[in-house]
């Protein structure tokens, strides 16, 4: 029975379907199926529902494209399972690289345990300093890293910042950076080649997003971001220059977060992730679409290695 709230009608749920009716649904549909039993392996391992993701793009409505097949879906889902490794191991070094500029500037400007004050943060909100620091103690409570315990019979719960910011979650460290005084975060920013600071504070909330994204299984492909990430200037106006003023970069596709870490990254870091990126694109041209990531097609020339 259908219920209604003050403006839309809410449905009922549709009851859950076994392998074999998904499979049917699909073939109805118009997706090619050559092998049945097949079909059904592949749901029982991939959620009917997480697959959706993958081929709304490739239909008019509810109706498959012509020619398009479960292989060619299945085979967009491995090529995003490697996408998503390879962008988190590229995050997990920035991250390394943030914590340790960001405890670094911190611990040297108020001591170890002066991030702890909420003097020190000026004109910081008292419910976001407060929300912050119970998160952060709640992590180095629960943490069952040995330097956690070790440190904490020693010190008993007194943690310095180089200690707690191994134990922050990538959003924590991002909230952090965001609350310290602007001169801090210049010094911080100072440290990656001259960046400015506002641009960080936006590149590391925007990285936690995606880190979260891919931590979590969640989708890349065929996906433009909720947090909106920004672009510097200067290489805004070469990247115009190159690829010409006809394609506008979106700044939540990946393109766009991909110039940001790579501003970011270790030249070494890059290089190797940039080398995989392109033999994976390669092995999948066949299957990808370069507008579903916002790539333009001289994306090559603009990610050249550091």
């Amino acid at each position: 029975m259908s219920h209604k709230n003050d403006t839309n009608e809410v449905r009922e749920l549709k009851p859950a379907k076994t392998y074999e009716e998904q499979v049917n649904i699909l073939k109805c549909r118009g997706l090619y199926i050559d092998d049945d039993a097949t079909a059904i392996e592949c749901l029982s391992a991939l959620n009917y529902y997480r697959l959706r993701g993958y081929y709304i793009h490739l239909q008019n409505g509810d109706e498959f494209m012509p020619g398009v097949s479960l292989s060619q879906i299945v085979s967009i889902h491995s090529f995003d399972s490697e996408l998503r490794l390879l962008l988190l191991r590229l995050l997990f070094d920035i991250e390394i690289i943030a914590r340790t500029r960001i405890a670094y500037e911190i611990g040297h400007a108020w001591g170890p345990i002066g991030y702890k004050e909420e003097a020190n943060y000026e004109k910081c909100n008292p419910k976001d300093f407060k929300d912050l620091m119970d998160r952060i103690q709640a992590d180095t409570d629960n943490s069952k890293e040995r330097f956690i315990r070790i440190h904490n019979e020693k010190y008993g719960h007194q943690f310095p910042i180089w200690v707690a910011v191994e134990t922050m979650s990538f959003g924590d460290l991002s909230k952090l950076f965001s609350l310290i005084p602007p001169k801090h975060q210049t010094n911080i920013a100072n440290e990656y080649q001259g960046l400015d600071r506002v641009l960080l504070r936006n590149w590391l909330k925007a990285f936690t997003l995606l880190r979260n994204i891919c931590a979590h299984n969640g989708r890349i492909y065929a996906r433009f971001f909720t947090d909106r990430i920004r672009i510097e200037k200067k290489l805004e106006k070469y990247i115009q220059k190159t690829i010409g003023s006809t394609f506008a970069i979106s700044n939540k596709s990946l393109f766009a977060y991909l110039l940001a870490l790579r501003r970011v990254s270790r030249p070494e870091t890059w290089n190797y992730f940039l080398s995989e990126l392109v033999s994976l694109f390669e092995k999948n041209a066949s299957i990808i679409e370069l507008k579903r990531i916002g790539f333009p097609n001289q994306w090559r020339s603009i990610l050249l290695p550091k």
